[in-house]
């Protein structure tokens, strides 16, 4: 409960910065400077894949190394992990800089509402603050394996917090162009990764932090299942910033901020699955560990029954009210169509049902079973966007989302019914659950009594 108290702490402070930058920006700088940000911004979603994948695959051993009470294993994992992590992140800098150098001046100066020179540097700071948002991934994992879920997801929420009214407060109050705004973003990441740092010195002392006891049988140990984890950020970014991306190439950057305002409304929507869901993966890699089927099953319902009972009617309300929401959130700013408000309601409800449950097979480092079909489902999705914009606009990137959703729907559903539990492991926990909850209940009421 602590952890999905920490949760919705940490799903209000991202929607409601989200739901902040967006008017903001974009009534600041106008649709076509804002829709080149949006592009622009994109560089740090693709850089979520920058940890290869090492954070969640040592998280989740971490996890179950703990449950049996092996700390320190736990230790080994977690220093490989972090030794791979700056390995990676020492080389993606490198390689940044060499590709924002080599970018030629007739690209970047197809943009009238920019210099070419203010364009790269503003690429080469939100590229660095992508690489820094990574090394906080393997100290969340730390706190993931203590059964601190809540203190790593609060501070995960007050990083974000201090960025983004930093950046907030520079536009609104500074005028800050999207220069200013990139290297706030990245300082402010920096101050929240040193706090991160020292609070988990002080939660998680056992877990010592350096790299002695790190080892590389370790890291190509955890190869595999990082390699299969790196694939759903790589697919997430295609199919989120990617569609983005297709979307401005065919109808021009004014229309990418009426899909991405859409996309914006709808995945706060989403997040209310997650609410649940995200702490629920430590304890069902430890339930796994211990080999508790009762508990992965009350847990695969709970994820289904949160989804049915805040999800669904937040989508029914996403079609009949969102074009109105939009006016009103952006201020009049920003207009999108009601197909396309149609066409993301969809894509919300298939996947409010899969993400979640392709969480619970990912907390069991079982997640190569259906990465790779992500990340063609999300690549399939590019030329799909492409060609449906062109006689739909900013709908077609929709209809692309939802169709890619549909097929991720169907894919999970299969799988989780091998790995994860039965109908009828499903149907013995309902009983319990509900007993469960009545003698809570009973409980509350009569300590207030």
């Amino acid at each position: 409960m602590s952890g999905v108290g920490a949760n919705i702490v940490d799903k209000l402070i991202v929607s409601g910065t989200q739901l902040l930058l967006v008017p903001v920006l974009a009534n600041a700088w106008g649709l076509n400077l804002y829709g080149l940000w949006v592009i622009m911004f994109t560089a740090p979603s693709f850089l979520a894949m920058g940890d290869f994948g090492f954070a969640q695959a040592a998280g989740t051993k971490m996890t179950m190394a703990v449950a049996r009470g092996e700390q320190e294993e736990a230790v080994r994992i977690f220093q490989s992990a972090w030794m791979a992590i700056l390995t990676s992140s020492a080389g993606l800098v490198a390689l940044a800089a060499l590709v924002v150098w080599l970018l030629p001046d007739s690209l970047l100066q197809r943009s009238a509402v920019m210099d070419a020179s203010d364009i790269r540097l503003t690429l080469f700071l939100l590229i660095l603050y992508g690489i820094a948002a990574i090394q906080g991934s393997i100290f969340f994992a730390a706190f993931r394996c203590a059964g601190l879920f809540a203190v790593g997801a609060f501070w995960n929420a007050f990083i974000i917090l201090i960025e983004s009214s930093a950046v907030i407060a520079a536009v609104w109050l500074g005028g800050a162009g999207p220069l200013t705004a990139a290297a706030t973003f990245l300082c402010g990441r920096f101050v929240g990764l040193s706090g991160q740092f020292l609070l988990l010195r002080q939660w998680v002392p056992w877990l010592r932090l350096g790299l002695t006891h790190a080892r590389w049988t370790e890291m190509r140990r955890l190869f595999a299942p990082a390699g299969a984890v790196m694939l759903v950020p790589i697919a997430q970014a295609l199919s989120l910033q990617g569609t983005a991306l297709a979307l401005g190439a065919v109808a021009g950057e004014a229309a990418v901020p009426a899909f991405t305002a859409a996309r914006t409304l709808s995945r706060v929507g989403m997040q209310m699955c997650w609410l649940l869901n995200t702490p629920l993966m430590p304890e069902f890699s430890a339930a796994s560990a211990r080999k508790d089927r009762g508990a992965m099953a009350t847990m695969v319902l709970a994820t289904l029954a949160m989804t049915t009972l805040l999800v669904l009617p937040y989508a029914l309300l996403f079609a009949l009210l969102g074009r109105k929401a939009i006016l009103l959130w952006t201020g009049g700013a920003i207009q999108s169509p009601e197909p396309l408000l149609l066409a993301m309601a969809g894509s919300m409800v298939f996947g409010g049902f899969w993400y979640p449950v392709s969480n619970l097979i990912l907390a069991l480092n079982r997640h190569a079973s259906y990465t790779f079909y992500y990340l063609l489902f999300a690549a399939l999705g590019l030329p799909a966007t492409y060609l449906l914009a062109e006689y739909f606009g900013a709908t077609g990137a929709g209809l692309a989302m939802m169709a890619m959703d549909a097929a991720m729907f169907v894919l999970i559903a299969l799988i989780a019914r091998r790995l994860l539990v039965s109908g009828d492991e499903l149907r013995r926990a309902a009983p319990l659950v509900g007993k469960r909850l009545r003698e809570l209940i009973a409980r509350k009421v009569a300590k207030t009594e």
